[in-house]
């Protein structure tokens, strides 16, 4: 004998234009109903290549930088580098977690732009003359 039963359905979309992000979700909450929950909004970069490309340069401009900085107090010269290791981090943006009010109609859901740091870490290691 079958008592009841629950079907749930997942959805993942994804938008491009923030300026229409909170509108999409409202729009998707009012259309849902009252057992509407929406899970797991977070933020991402499409293609992080330039990103990283630009804060390698920096890493590795810093790396040398330093180097040199120490070789000269040292009274030595710099070489060429003999090692050279890299780890790149891009961290996935927080997810929210959202459930509105019964009151949906009235609520607009405020979506913010921020910022999302990449980080790429160089070692080094120089030959001295």
């Amino acid at each position: 004998m079958v008592l009841g039963y629950r079907v749930s359905n997942s959805v993942t979309a994804k938008i491009r234009d923030l300026t229409k992000v909170g509108d999409i979700i409202d729009a998707v909450a009012v259309a849902g109903g009252d057992l509407t929950r929406i899970n797991g909004i977070s933020f991402t970069i499409d293609d992080p290549t330039e990103a990283t490309n630009e804060a390698r340069d920096k890493a590795m401009a810093d790396a040398k930088a330093k180097a040199q900085q120490l070789a000269s107090k040292s009274g030595v010269t710099l070489g060429k580098p003999t090692y050279i290791s890299e780890n790149s981090y891009m961290p996935y943006s927080p997810s929210y977690r959202c459930q509105l009010p019964p009151t949906q109609s009235e609520v607009k859901i405020p979506i913010s732009p921020g910022e999302m740091d990449i980080t790429v870490n160089v070692q080094v290691a120089y030959a001295i003359n």
